[in-house]
């Protein structure tokens, strides 16, 4: 009597499976097509020799736009964030929207950004951190002073999971394993042949920790500037590697610290930075930041700007606002001063 009633059991179970899968054949029609796009310039580890290493495994294709996106024009006409006319002129007239695809092995990633680069000029990358309201116009407010003060090309993008770029809202999960190789080709599409500096808040500093360590030549002889840097796994084969990295190719850190209720003094990252300041480890810096004066947390009033943003803030551009004085710090640490 038990035998029918398992058998009856299991057919029913194999007709509910069989009635959804129609449903389910619709996720991979719409995948196959991004992953079939053919990239054909590979990106390189070392600028200085991008012909002797090449990364076969990560193709890009960067598509300049003909205008400024819709984000960045409603963004630049603000006079709330721009109330100097000659930065919103310079931002109008240098800045230039882009997408750049990204395929590593089987996975494609769309970049979005916007960059004002010249070939002459030393560049700087920015990286903005993990978050509702993080994406590319975070840093935006020190385009204008660097390009006019110290003559640096800047380069601005959402990370995978924000702001424009493709991939799953604040999921670093699904691209972790490859930031590297993403930030390596996103530098390879302007045709870089010199190292660069990079600014990065939080999660953005994470992955260039993590770049650093596997792809180093990109950071020769350059100033980095970390705030509230959390990273856990730094990428090393053992514990030292990064420190002995950032000797051999003359790296120099300098970390701003705020704590916050998710950047705090108990973390990973920062009982390592103070260990080496301790340690008068020469190539890395750690700053305590006077929570009450600190201006990386201070931001303009919010401005909106439709879809720039992920989730509740997607309407929401968020800007850092700096002091003259914090700009000028920063523009002494990338010149090495």
């Amino acid at each position: 009597m038990a035998s029918p009633t398992r058998s009856t059991k299991k057919t029913k179970k194999v007709t509910r499976h069989v009635s959804k899968s129609p449903q389910r054949k619709s996720v991979p029609a719409q995948i196959q097509p991004k992953i079939q796009i053919e990239l054909e310039k590979s990106a390189y580890s070392d600028p200085l020799d991008s012909s002797r290493s090449l990364l076969e495994n990560v193709v890009f294709e960067r598509r300049d736009c003909g205008t400024l996106s819709s984000q960045a024009t409603q963004l630049f006409n603000s006079k709330i964030v721009f109330e100097d006319e000659a930065e919103r002129s310079w931002l109008f007239e240098n800045m230039h929207s882009t997408t750049i695809l990204i395929k590593i092995n089987d996975l494609l990633f769309s970049i979005n950004g916007n960059y004002s680069f010249k070939e002459n000029q030393p560049t700087v990358l920015y990286l903005h951190g993990f978050g509702a309201g993080r994406n590319w116009a975070n840093w935006i407010k020190l385009a204008y002073p660097l390009s006019q003060r110290g003559r640096y090309s800047a380069i601005f993008v959402d990370l995978p999971g924000f702001g424009q770029s493709s991939g799953r809202s604040l999921d670093q999960a699904s691209w972790k394993r490859y930031g590297p190789e993403i930030i390596v080709a996103i530098l390879s599409s302007f045709n870089i042949q010199h190292s660069v500096n990079v600014i990065a808040q939080c999660g953005g500093a994470a992955t260039t920790v993590r770049t650093i360590n596997r792809y180093p030549a990109w950071f020769r002889n350059r100033g980095l500037i970390f705030c509230n840097s959390v990273v856990g796994d730094f990428g090393e084969s053992k514990v030292g590697d990064f420190e002995t990295t950032l000797t051999r190719y003359n790296i120099h850190i300098v970390v701003f610290w705020n704590p916050d209720i998710d950047h705090t003094k108990q973390c990973v990252a920062y009982k390592r930075w103070n260990k080496l300041r301790l340690a008068g480890f020469r190539n890395l810096q750690l700053i305590d930041s006077d929570t009450a004066k600190e201006t990386i947390k201070l931001f303009y009033p919010s401005v909106t700007v439709a879809k720039i943003s992920r989730c509740s803030s997607k309407n929401e551009a968020v800007v850092y606002k700096l002091t003259d004085e914090y700009i000028q710090r920063i523009i002494d640490i990338l010149n090495r001063k």
